[in-house]
């Protein structure tokens, strides 16, 4: 008898115990819930669209597309779904790295019967050191629209140090300093109670806006780069890079889950501009470590990157900028992608062996410049740097319009690119006109840059 008060009386106390533990909880996931509402600003945010769409599909989603913005930006489920003729869905979201893309495929796994993962392999997110990161943007935007559940629990605890796991599961801390901002939080009350933003209504217009949400996860955007207008200010990060022990990690997890479950696993690369890849280093060395890691488990690498010109143009037209396909650009890779993984088009039909060989097929091509600005007392000066297939002469003019001004002036003619010497405080804008003759005739580039 005094056994059975003595249970009794310690059930009761760590009820009353685990009660308080639950009431805790529950009431600390409330108030997060709240500040959340009141200080985070997410409402254009495509990521919390995706996500919504992805748990509310009316139609099991058999074909999953994984990766960053190149895939978002890349292959268009209006099409994919008609050439693939099943219920297609883009999970991309922005610099989604491999455990981002496993937390991903978890949380679709749940809730379709996924046959297909085509998980792309932009070379940049290679080579991360998850515990090292202090950019996390990348993984709230994802962990931020993810259900409560012990993937997001994990996903969160695994991408970054400890130092970050409150502002991870406190999304509103990150904005704590805003709660004393009664402008911010009246304004951001009110554009969150709109209906477009309840409903989950798709983000931008595409009657006024460059950029567009178009649905399930991809989005559109009609900026394009005529005439070979490529600049950029900086070299862009290198192609010779390697897996990391995270990388492995993640990627081992996304090929033992879609085993497990049946999945066909697939693994490819969106295009990018010539500009870029010309520029980075030898490509071919992050193509093949790829294949190597990916041949111990026998799945197919597929870089769209050596499609050749005859049914992928690589014109600059289908770029937005010196990394992203465009609206039209996706439309065209959405059918190409399609069309090949359906069969309709031969892989030796279609890539190159290696993109050494793609460059040294194609003829004589400019594809843009890398600037360098330097500051002095005496004002500016500005150095160019050609990104070509191989060297060979080409000519340039360069003209400027100073802020202000109507048109152009010209400040070099044609002839050897040399530097350019400014005014510290002017504003303007060059126009570095290429040519592949001395003559003038032949124009391949006309590149703006902003000063």
């Amino acid at each position: 008898m005094t056994r059975a008060n003595l249970f009794t009386s310690n059930f009761k106390k760590y009820w009353k115990a685990i009660l308080k533990v639950i009431a805790f909880l529950v009431i600390l996931f409330l108030c997060n819930r709240l500040l959340w509402y009141l200080l985070v600003n997410d409402t254009s945010s495509y990521t919390r669209v995706t996500l919504h769409e992805l748990y509310h599909q009316e139609k099991n989603v058999d074909v999953l597309f994984l990766g960053s913005s190149h895939t978002y930006r890349s292959l268009d489920p209006g099409i994919t779904d008609e050439i693939f003729e099943t219920n297609t869905f883009n999970g991309g979201t922005s610099s989604q790295a491999w455990d981002g893309s496993y937390a991903l495929l978890v949380e679709a796994g749940k809730h379709h019967d996924l046959k297909k993962v085509y998980l792309e392999m932009y070379y940049d997110v290679a080579g991360e050191n998850y515990k090292e990161r202090t950019q996390m943007t990348q993984t709230y935007i994802i962990s931020d629209y993810m259900k409560p559940s012990v993937n997001r629990v994990s996903y969160l605890l695994n991408a970054s140090s400890w130092d970050y796991w409150i502002n991870g599961f406190f999304p509103a801390r990150r904005n704590w300093k805003k709660l004393f901002q009664r402008q911010y939080v009246s304004d951001l009350i009110a554009e969150k109670s709109q209906d477009s933003y309840k409903n989950y209504d798709y983000v931008g217009d595409p009657e006024t806006e460059e950029e567009y949400y178009v649905g399930k996860g991809y989005v559109a955007n009609i900026k394009t780069k005529e005439n070979g207008n490529f600049a950029h200010d900086e070299p862009f990060e290198s192609a010779e890079r390697t897996f990391s022990e995270d990388d492995i990690r993640s990627l081992k997890k996304i090929i033992q889950y879609c085993k497990k479950h049946e999945i066909e696993l697939v693994f490819f690369s969106a295009p990018m501009p010539d500009f870029r890849l010309a520029e980075i280093g030898n490509y071919d060395y992050y193509i093949q470590h790829v294949k190597e890691f990916l041949a111990e488990y026998d799945l197919p690498y597929y870089d769209f990157n050596l499609c050749r010109e005859s049914y992928f143009s690589y014109d600059s037209s289908l770029f937005k900028d010196g990394d992203h396909l465009n609206a039209a650009g996706a439309e065209e890779f959405s059918k190409l992608f399609s069309e090949f993984f359906t069969g309709e088009i031969s892989e030796e039909d279609l890539f190159y062996d290696s993109y050494e060989e793609k460059m040294n097929s194609i003829d004589d091509h400019f594809y843009g410049l890398f600037y360098h600005v330097e500051n002095n007392e005496e004002g500016r000066k500005m150095t160019f740097d050609p990104i070509q297939n191989r060297e060979f002469d080409y000519y340039a003019s360069v003209s400027k319009k100073v802020k202000g001004a109507d048109q152009y002036e010209e400040i070099q003619s044609l002839g050897t690119l040399q530097e350019v010497a400014l005014p510290a405080e002017e504003e303007g804008k060059l126009m570095i006109r290429i040519f592949s003759d001395e003559e003038g005739k032949n124009m391949t580039n006309e590149i703006k840059i902003s000063y």
